[in-house]
């Protein structure tokens, strides 16, 4: 496999079929229309938006490949191979550094141009991704998939990718009416400056995911000063509030906690909750319920939250009040150290 793969990438350099690395200055264009053609079903509001810049930056070619040329960070996040048939681009994959010793690396936008599907291409440029990331040093290969990507997945596991889990996005239409605000003991407010405490609870989560690929930062549950300004503001003005309840049974310990970003100038309302493992279906119905019970003062907007795909006692909870699963993002991982077969 690597000596056909060799003479594709040197045919693929010639203007003919095969495999070559991603060049900044001619590919960022044909690759924002690959991307946009291959994944317009799955993309959502950031990834839209993503994609949007993406082709802002096809338009600047000579400015992003003197900016590729001058610093590294650059290339890390512009790196990748690209298929070349029929003297056009029908097939991508993308990878990246995921820290900074690069000891893990992660692929993504792996495509390919609907008309040359079946033809092994996606599996060439995976093969090619693993060997780079092995060439450069790496340890791991992480990716994300969606769920229901039943050939995607299929691919990977014969590559040797394992299931980390992942996390699902449900969404309601519009928050469910008559919702009573619960009786719980130890259901408190959270002042903003209590970003430890959360972030105490966010790590406790026994998530393999959350653990290995995207670990929790402390910079994420601390409010500054600025920010706490801004949401006042915000609240003044009508906007929209940022509401934090939480289930205290001991002191400095929350067992449950839940942030609600309530808007009024356009949607959505969005909700996070994390709960201890112990606690795990006993504590969600009651932070949920208050959740949607504030709503009931705000526009009847849509109603989103993004759950680990091991939280079932809160997705049981959120779809007996009318939320529904928009996708499932699933992270697998391999160990390149393996892959002596690529």
């Amino acid at each position: 496999m690597v000596a056909i793969h060799g003479r594709a990438g040197q045919a693929a350099e010639r203007g003919e079929s095969g495999i070559r690395p991603f060049d900044i200055g001619r590919d960022l264009r044909p690759v924002a229309r690959l991307i946009a053609q291959a994944f317009a079903d799955e993309l959502d509001e950031k990834g839209r938006a993503a994609l949007r810049e993406l082709r802002l930056m096809s338009y600047m070619g000579g400015f992003i490949r003197l900016l590729s040329r001058s610093t590294s960070e650059f290339r890390d996040i512009f790196n990748g191979f690209v298929w070349i048939e029929d003297g056009q681009l029908v097939g991508n994959v993308t990878i990246q550094k995921a820290d900074s010793r690069g000891y893990r690396w992660q692929i993504a936008n792996v495509a390919v141009a609907p008309a040359y599907r079946g033809r092994g291409i996606s599996r060439a440029l995976m093969e090619r991704a693993l060997r780079h990331i092995q060439e450069m040093g790496g340890a791991w290969a992480v990716l994300q998939v969606r769920a229901n990507n039943v050939v995607a997945r299929g691919l990977y596991e014969r590559l040797g990718f394992e299931n980390l889990g992942g996390h699902t996005k449900l969404v309601a239409s519009r928050p469910p009416q008559g919702v009573p605000f619960p009786r719980v003991k130890g259901m408190i407010p959270v002042p903003a400056s209590q970003g430890r405490l959360l972030y105490d609870l966010a790590t406790s989560q026994p998530h393999p995911e959350i653990h290995w690929w995207r670990a929790p930062r402390r910079s994420q549950f601390q409010v500054t000063l600025e920010q706490q300004l801004g949401e006042w503001l915000s609240r003044l003005v009508g906007r929209q509030a940022v509401l934090r309840r939480a289930i205290q049974h001991f002191p400095d310990r929350y067992e449950a906690a839940l942030v609600l970003t309530a808007r009024r100038w356009q949607p959505p309302h969005e909700l996070k909750l994390w709960v201890r493992p112990e606690q795990q279906g006993k504590l969600e119905r009651p932070l949920i319920q208050w959740a949607l019970a504030t709503l009931q003062e705000y526009p009847r907007w849509p109603v989103q939250i993004v759950l680990s795909t091991v939280d079932q006692a809160a997705r049981q909870v959120l779809e007996e009040y009318g939320f529904q699963e928009e996708y499932t993002l699933l992270t697998m991982r391999r160990s390149v150290k393996l892959a002596t077969d690529i």
